[in-house]
Formats: structure tokens, C-alpha cells, sequence
């Protein structure tokens, strides 16, 4: 896979929520137990996403690595976890692609619970040793990507980042983080343009945002990164509280994709199959991003 060209030629639609979803349908405790436990749900998620129209899916891992799975004591299950979450998207992906248009697996490398600049509790090493245990298991999963989300914290990030290229240096890397309430700062109140240049961002293949409190934060941002870097951009905002409903959420989607500031876009917590569908709907009507290409 070439995600540079496809960025290049098409805005691509990334998948909507998976944890909100799989919570609303009655999973509790550790979400990513149901990649062994329940894999049925899991998967049928996957295919709802990408039968609304997602051109790539997440794997549901996002707390998959061994610090968030230590207050449940299922951290020794961090790689056999991972690989079950990217298996099952693989399979799903696989079942909906055809060679005129492929999907594609996103194995999502969550932040951990430790934030490296505030955290008192943790070491570097701890962090790098976590994130090497998701990383593998999403890499012999068979994700074509990995998506280091919700990002609050460079110093994790380049962790995560350095783990990705050690263990499948082929595959690409699309980073996404976090806004702060604070506007033009991410979440652990760094400016977005010192975040930026803390980040390895020549290993990127795409950077942006995610989550936050719905699509409005991110329109700034998004804005005031795109001066800021020349890689493709991603968005992918959460419904916000109060949740915005999915044609609001389209809309306010499609001013940034009219300015062709996006590569990338799709739906964090609280959003469904059907703003995915909205989204590609978006999608197809405007250009992408233009970027440099490495």
C-alpha cells in the first residue's frame, strides 16, 4: 500500500467510534477483552463502518498496551489483545475490499496512562516496553498502518512513533492528537506549534487531531497546522456534548474539506456508521490536501 499516492488522488474516510458503540450495545469493562472474548461484536462493527463507506477501519485497541491493562490485571495480555483486535479488523477489511477499491486496517496505538511529562510513576523504558507489546501484536495482526491516537503528550508519542519503525519500518505512521479547552494548545497544554516541532514528524506519514469536544476546536487547529507542517492532514473530532447530530456534524466537516485542508477524515467518541456515511458523502464532493511528498 502506498498512502502517500492515495492521499494525494482522494479525501479518505476513517471510521466513526468503537468504544462508544461497543458501550451503547452493552460491553463493559475492558473493551478490548471482546477481541477474544466477544469477537462476533467487534467485527460486525467493523462491518458496519465499512459498509457505511469507511475506505480505512481501527482496530479496537486504543488501551490495549500493558499500563492501561494493569488496573484491570490483564497486563501480560497486551500483545495477544492487539493481534486479535488487528486480526478481526483484517478480516472485516478483507471481506470489503475488491481491486478496484481496498480498505484498510489502522491498528490504533492509544496514549497509555501515563503521561511521560506529568506522570511521577513511570519511566521512558516502561512507556517504550508497553507500546513494543501493542505494536507487535497489530504488526502479525496485519494492520496496513498505524495510527498513534488521542495523543496528549510528545514525549509519549515519540515513543510510540519509535516502536512503529523499529518493529515494521515499511508500514506508515499517522499521528493524531488531542486539543486542549485551551484553544491552540493540545492537552497537556503545550502550544500546537511547539507539539508540532517535538514530534519526529519526518517519520509521519499524516498528523491532526482527534476526539476533543466535537468538530469546532478542531477547525482552528486544523487551520493553524496546516501552516505548520507540510504532511497530509487528518481530523477525526468526537459528537461533542451536547452531541451534534450526524448531518451538523457533516457539515461543519465539509468547510474544512472545501478549504482542501484535509487527507483524512472521520468520527471519534459518540459518532456512528451513520456520519461515516455522511463523511464519505463529503468526501467525494472535494479535493484533498495538497502536500509534499517524501
Amino acid at each position: 500500500m502506498n498512502l502517500e499516492q492515495l492521499l494525494a488522488k482522494n479525501i479518505l474516510v476513517l471510521d466513526g467510534a468503537i468504544g462508544t458503540m461497543l458501550i451503547g450495545r452493552g460491553a463493559q469493562g475492558a473493551l478490548e477483552m471482546l477481541n477474544v472474548l466477544s469477537p462476533e461484536a467487534v467485527e460486525s462493527l467493523h462491518e458496519e463502518y465499512l459498509e457505511a463507506g469507511a475506505d480505512i477501519i481501527t482496530t479496537n485497541t486504543t488501551c490495549a498496551d500493558a499500563l492501561c491493562l494493569t488496573e484491570r490485571g490483564l497486563q501480560e495480555r497486551s500483545y495477544e489483545l492487539a493481534r486479535a483486535g488487528a486480526e478481526l479488523a483484517r478480516r472485516a477489511a478483507d471481506k470489503y475490499s475488491t481491486s478496484e477499491r481496498l480498505r484498510f486496517v489502522a491498528g490504533s496505538v492509544g496514549p497509555t496512562s501515563r503521561n511521560l511529562t506529568l506522570a511521577n510513576d513511570t519511566t521512558p523504558e516502561a512507556v517504550a516496553e508497553a507500546y513494543a507489546d501493542v505494536v507487535r501484536g497489530l504488526n502479525d495482526g496485519g494492520v496496513d498502518m498505524f495510527l498513534v491516537e488521542s495523543v496528549m503528550d510528545a514525549k509519549n508519542a515519540t515513543i510510540a512513533i519509535e516502536q512503529c519503525q523499529a518493529i515494521a519500518p515499511e508500514k506508515p505512521i499517522v499521528l493524531s492528537a488531542v486539543l486542549s479547552r485551551i484553544e491552540g494548545r493540545v492537552a497537556n497544554g503545550a502550544t500546537i506549534a511547539k507539539f508540532v516541532e517535538d514530534l519526529p514528524t519526518d517519520k509521519l506519514a499524516a498528523i491532526g487531531f482527534n476526539c476533543t469536544n466535537g468538530v469546532k476546536p478542531i477547525v482552528a487547529a486544523v487551520r493553524q497546522l496546516s501552516s505548520l507542517t507540510t504532511l497530509p492532514i487528518v481530523a477525526y473530532p468526537a459528537a461533542g456534548q451536547p452531541k451534534v447530530a450526524a448531518n451538523h456534524f457533516a457539515k461543519e466537516m465539509e468547510q474544512m474539506c472545501r478549504a482542501s485542508e484535509l487527507n483524512i477524515i472521520g468520527g471519534c467518541c459518540g459518532t456512528t456508521p451513520q456520519y461515516t456515511a455522511l463523511l464519505k458523502k463529503v468526501a467525494l464532493r472535494w479535493r484533498p490536501r495538497k502536500f509534499v511528498k517524501k
